[in-house]
């Protein structure tokens, strides 16, 4: 189902109340709330939210559901609450949205292309085109700190389920982690205080991790020519695209758990002389230095990622046949094998439950889960402009897609058909330790598509020959397959 509500100006974000209805923004500087009619793919517009006198950027619902953040040009950040009166503006005929402006936060003097609810609702974190990030204290409606490491546009902000990370994304081609300030040294360690509340926790960040680059083994060439003279040193790859990507936006995202953190806009290279391949890159939650995972895309960029609040029931309790092999070998499995053939993933995550995530390309959505190696769905043709923002719904029922093109998107889920609803079964389960990850192997197989779930994977495409097929015009199709790095 497609919608067009914004006077078909560009809608740049959406997101899900846990009730069940949702809000866009676009460029007509308004903020729509929309509630799905009957729980079935028809909609019902509900109102507006008046209020921004630019475009608005991003639409974000607190955790608890009692508060909604909009953003957008030249600063402008108001948060709305529920309001239990009604009125309609005067000749107009829409019915009232039932919420209302109860603040307006003032602190940024440019766009806010992005902000992030903290876990407890106490806080909210935006970054913006000033190369800053600031941590607001939601019930004094106040700045309580300033993030100024980055050296250009903010375009993507994230807050750990656990309340323990903040990560920012900028077109500067860095992604940097912040968490709390490590023990003095020479001091007694203080012991264990209580629970604070995020709003607390944000006043003793420092950044702990700066995601850039990942070194890179030479080309055959090179490496024969750099035998004969001195050592050569290792070459370094930006992990990210520049500031010529054509979006403003840079959505990252936590797993519900807290487990490992996806991050857009990445780029892949095998050696100095491969092409350039668009990616998101997966950091495991007490392995943040470093990707163990890439998800490759189409030939786009990666510019947003939203997980399903939902968790679900692992669909098979038998362990995939070699699952463990880099393991039992004594050795990790890499992107590709010795001969340059891609390896497949095979349950590269080991959790008791299974998440679902979806990731957008400028053009398409890839939806995946951690449980399988191969997508679940590949969404293409939806937009005829780029992909601006997408978001879940609390059941994972539906997923929303928004476009600089005026539509938004929704694509629904049966019953049943992403999996059975699960939960965790205790904090020990994630959040608090680092994400066990299972070594993956090079043989190359896949697991069997389950009957019910629609999914588009094309065969397997010799990363080595595609620049010879490219050649003589013949395109041959590639499998969309998580890889270990």
């Amino acid at each position: 189902m497609q919608i067009m509500w914004h006077d078909e100006k560009p809608v740049y974000s959406v997101d899900f109340h846990p009730s069940g209805f949702f809000a866009t923004g676009g460029g007509d500087k308004d903020v729509k709330v929309v509630h799905d009619k009957d729980q079935n793919t028809s909609v019902k517009h509900i109102g507006n939210l008046t209020g921004h006198t630019r475009d608005v950027n991003t639409v974000r619902f607190s955790p608890s559901g009692d508060l909604l953040a909009t953003a957008g040009v030249a600063g402008e950040m108001f948060l709305w609450k529920p309001s239990t009166e009604t009125h309609k503006s005067f000749g107009s005929e829409e019915s009232d949205s039932g919420w209302r402006s109860s603040a307006v936060l003032r602190g940024h003097a440019g766009d806010v292309q992005d902000i992030a609810w903290a876990p407890d609702s106490s806080a909210l974190m935006s970054g913006s085109i000033e190369n800053i990030c600031i941590m607001w204290d939601v019930e004094g409606a106040s700045r309580k700190c300033r993030l100024e490491d980055h050296r250009n546009y903010v375009q993507g902000v994230a807050w750990d389920p656990a309340s323990e990370f903040v990560v920012s994304q900028s077109a500067d081609r860095t992604c940097r982690v912040y968490g709390p300030k490590g023990p003095v040294v020479g001091k007694k360690k203080a012991k264990k205080a209580a629970p604070c509340s995020s709003i607390n926790a944000v006043l003793d960040l420092q950044c702990l991790h700066v995601l850039s680059k990942r070194a890179m083994p030479a080309s055959a060439a090179s490496s024969e020519g750099e035998q004969d003279t001195v050592k050569a040193q290792p070459h370094k790859c930006s992990l990210f695209h520049d500031d010529q990507l054509n979006s403003f936006f840079r959505r990252l995202a936590w797993s519900p758990d807290g487990s490992f953190l996806v991050v857009p806009c990445g780029q892949y290279k095998q050696t100095m002389d491969s092409p350039t391949l668009s990616t998101a890159y997966v950091y495991a939650r007490g392995h943040l230095n470093q990707p163990f995972l890439r998800l490759p895309a189409t030939n786009k960029p990666v510019v947003a990622v939203r997980f399903c609040p939902q968790l679900f029931r692992l669909q098979s309790t038998v362990q995939a046949p070699g699952a463990a092999v880099g393991k039992q070998q004594g050795e990790e499995a890499g992107p590709s094998t010795a001969d340059g053939q891609q390896g497949t993933a095979q349950h590269p995550f080991q959790l008791p439950y299974r998440m679902v995530f979806a990731i957008a390309t400028l053009d398409s959505i890839i939806v995946y889960d951690t449980e399988k190696a191969t997508p679940l769905a590949v969404l293409g043709a939806l937009h005829f402009e780029a992909i601006t923002d997408l978001a879940w719904s609390c059941d994972g029922a539906y997923l929303a897609v928004s476009s600089y093109d005026g539509f938004c998107s929704i694509a629904s889920f049966e019953k049943g058909e992403l999996g059975e609803a699960g939960e965790l079964q205790s904090e020990e389960d994630s959040l608090m330790s680092p994400l066990p990850i299972r070594q993956v192997n090079g043989a190359g197989t896949h697991l069997a598509p389950r009957s019910g779930i629609k999914r588009i994977a094309p065969a397997a495409l010799d990363p080595g020959l595609q620049a010879a097929t490219g050649s003589q015009g013949v395109k041959k199709p590639r499998r969309i397959v998580p890889q270990v790095i």
